[in-house]
Parts: C-alpha cells; structure tokens; sequence
C-alpha cells in the first residue's frame, strides 16, 4: 500500500474564469504564460504569487475586469 501526502497552501492566488476557452486563451498569452502555474481545472489556474499585479494589469487590458479578494 502506498502512502498519499495531502498539502495544504495557505493564501495561494487563483485565477478564476467563467469560460474554459478563456483560460485557454491566456494560457498562450505571451505576458502571461509564465504567470500561470498550473490549471486546476477548466476555468481556475494558479497564479505564480509574485506576479499577481501584473497579471491584473493585463487582464484589464485585455479588457477583462478581474476582481480581487
């Protein structure tokens, strides 16, 4: 029997979409590619937490209106 370790991270920024396409779309993003870690599933990613104000700063250009909280 193998042994599973579950990890908990305290205040990880996530990007959450209200479209799967969406995200696909940022994901090949050049400004944004290297700021999204990884997809948790088809509409909510990680965000690298060092890169969260230029992440919203590009989302606003791209004429997204992301909300943080």
């Amino acid at each position: 029997m193998t042994k599973r370790t579950a990890i908990m991270h305290d205040n990880l920024p996530l990007l959450t979409v209200t479209e799967a396409a969406v995200l696909e779309q940022l994901f090949v993003d050049a400004m944004l590619a290297d700021a999204l870690v990884v997809r948790l599933s088809p509409t909510v990613a990680v965000i690298d937490p060092v890169k969260v104000e230029a992440v919203v700063a590009r989302l606003k250009k791209l004429g997204h209106l992301p909300k943080v909280v």
